[in-house]
């Protein structure tokens, strides 16, 4: 199959300004008081992020960003756009238990939409090639960064990323 993964790294098809988006989500989760990370303190501790359900992974940027900027190390254990079967140890968060827990609903927020998109472009491109398909399947303009990503991850075509992309007329 080929999709965007087999010719570069897919993160440098994200706009500029997504890693801004990153910082609105974590500020949007813990608007005043983070109350859990007063309470847990500083301690180091590792966290392990599990794949639950088979799926395609998606979503690696966003996540990587999430602790980064919360100061935390991630180390992956299935590649972008791989498949994996339940239960899989997806991958491995290390830092201050108050930044992990500040980090966990959101990384897990967008890895669980981005995988589950990834999961079901790559389930459509299969089956539409199983019956003999030759065309492209392609999502719709009107999406987040974070669908799109997944639908590329999961070898479905961008087809156009913004209104100057192509002229497109509709009735």
């Amino acid at each position: 199959m080929t999709s965007a993964l087999n010719f570069g790294n897919p993160e440098h098809l994200l706009p500029p300004s997504w890693r801004s988006q990153v910082q609105q989500w974590l500020s949007e989760d813990t608007p005043s008081f983070d109350w859990a990370g007063f309470v847990v303190g500083e301690e180091y501790r590792d966290a392990k992020l599990l794949g639950k359900r088979k799926g395609v992974l998606a979503g690696k940027p966003f996540v990587d960003e999430i602790f980064k900027q919360l100061n935390c190390t991630i180390e992956w254990h299935v590649k972008e756009g791989e498949s994996f079967e339940p239960i899989k140890h997806i991958a491995t968060v290390r830092g201050a238990v108050r930044y992990l827990l500040l980090g966990e609903r959101v990384a897990l927020n967008v890895l669980s939409r981005c995988s589950g998109i990834a999961s079901m472009s790559r389930w459509f491109l299969d089956t539409s090639r199983d019956a003999g398909f030759k065309g492209i399947i392609a999502g719709t303009r009107k999406t987040t960064p974070v669908e799109k990503y997944g639908m590329i991850v999961g070898g479905i075509d961008a087809h156009r990323n913004d209104l100057s992309s192509m002229v497109m007329l509709k009735e």
